[in-house]
């Protein structure tokens, strides 16, 4: 991931309203120059509407964007072309190559000669299109190569900041992982990355910071390492006697020890991971383990303690 710097884009009490239904409820937050910042949420949180408000292409009811300092209305062309956007539905010709996609888009962007030559080449290379797949016409991509090609058609007017709306709907893993190293080889040509996802795992994978929202509203914005100390780490683990005295001398060691059930069960949680602690009490006081597993924090669960419910529910 690049160097981070100062702020470039600034969201202060923005609220969206779609009729009476709050898309978003006065959300504020800061972006960070070079960074890749996450915007994790399940479907209907307000994410593609805030990206749409970023891009320039609505309005909010109240509050501001800024970008670099200036604020981000519609229909502002210098600004515009500062941003580029991947969106969930495929914003290419079908009928056209590639290569044609790109060199048509350039050319809306004034792009010509050399210098589209070469940034259609760059951009080939940088999303895996290249060697051959630039010439195929693009209705007969599979999924991810058209996520790919819609990838890249955002970058052809080398965008400061490129802001992406689940770019990896209903793609195979394979494809999935060529979209990060994309992602990731573009944040360190200097690019900031807003990338938007109900996936957790692709937001520990490759955010700098990251911004849960849930119905129109930030719940959390932080660090991962942050978010995830906002939950306990969980130690399960059974032993083969079930001996009131050893019972006994659990709790008094472990205070924060749970017995599951009567038949030697436990439970653990803890901020930090305990299982060095445990395994030496146990081996200490020579209890047997018949079982031990480690429950780590995870986005979902730092969703689930904000919220009281799953992230996909």
């Amino acid at each position: 991931m690049t160097q981070v710097h100062s702020v470039i884009l600034k969201i202060d009490g923005l609220t969206k309203l779609h009729g009476q239904f709050k898309a978003l409820n006065s959300i504020s937050f800061s972006i960070n120059r070079g960074e890749i910042f996450g915007l994790l949420g399940p479907n209907g949180a307000g994410k593609s509407t805030l990206l749409s408000i970023l891009a320039g292409s609505s309005k909010p009811h109240t509050g501001t964007a800024c970008f670099d300092g200036m604020q981000i209305q519609p229909n502002n062309l210098k600004l515009r072309a500062r941003i580029g956007l991947v969106p969930q539905d495929f914003a290419f010709y079908e009928d056209l190559t590639a290569k044609e996609n790109l060199v048509f888009f350039g050319n809306l962007y004034g792009l010509q000669g050399t210098l589209l030559t070469k940034k259609v080449n760059e951009i080939l290379e940088i999303i895996g299109l290249d060697d051959g797949k630039a010439n195929q016409y693009s209705k007969y991509f599979s999924g991810g190569m058209k996520r790919r090609l819609n990838l890249g058609i955002a970058l052809v007017h080398s965008p400061e900041v490129l802001m992406l709306d689940e770019p990896t709907v209903g793609v195979d893993p394979q494809s999935r992982n060529r979209i990060f190293e994309a992602i990731k080889t573009i944040n360190a040509m200097g690019t900031t990355i807003i990338y938007t996802t109900h996936y957790m795992e692709e937001a520990e994978s490759l955010c700098n910071r990251i911004a849960i929202l849930d119905h129109g509203e930030i719940i959390a914005c932080d660090t991962l390492q942050n978010l995830l100390s906002l939950t306990k780490t969980t130690i399960n683990f059974s032993i083969i006697e079930n001996d009131q005295t050893k019972a006994g001398l659990l709790q008094q060691k472990l205070p924060t020890l749970k017995q599951a059930t009567l038949q030697g069960n436990y439970s653990l949680a803890s901020h930090n991971n305990p299982t060095p602690e445990i395994i030496n009490l146990l081996v200490n006081e020579k209890i047997q383990i018949i079982s031990m597993q480690l429950d780590s924090p995870n986005l979902e669960k730092v969703f689930l303690s904000l919220t009281g419910r799953h992230l996909r529910d």
